[in-house]
């Protein structure tokens, strides 16, 4: 009787195990459970791409600064000021070698072959 007793108490014990485990796993995959994980996922993939955009971005901005910069010093001539200097007082690249033009930039009667013609002259090689 004992036996029989205990093999009872183990067959519920076991149905009951299963039982719960069987609930857990049904909610877990039915339809409301698996819409509010896909949300979840997707939220966490969101945050994870905008993190990876931000420090590609930074990154990739650093580095473009600083090869503009090598790029910039490997191109100066020897005594040549940097060209965000020039830019930044307005100077042209006349007023650079002591000239000033008479007649201002736009102006249509600006003799273009004459000003290439002296650059060559002075730089000593044309492209």
């Amino acid at each position: 009787m004992i036996r029989r007793l205990f093999w009872v108490g183990v067959g519920v014990t076991i149905t009951v195990v299963v039982v719960r485990r069987g609930k857990k796993l049904v909610a877990q995959y039915a339809p409301g459970a698996v819409a509010d994980r896909a949300g979840r996922t997707a939220q966490d993939v969101g945050r994870r791409a905008e993190m990876f955009v931000g420090a590609f971005r930074s990154e990739f901005t650093v580095a473009r600064a600083r090869r503009e910069a090598e790029l910039t010093a490997a191109l100066l001539a020897e005594g040549q000021p940097d060209p965000d200097d020039v830019r930044a007082r307005g100077l042209s690249t006349s007023d650079l070698r002591g000239r000033r033009h008479t007649a201002p930039r736009h102006a249509a009667a600006r003799d273009i072959e004459a000003e290439i013609a002296a650059d060559e002259a002075e730089l000593g090689y044309s492209f």
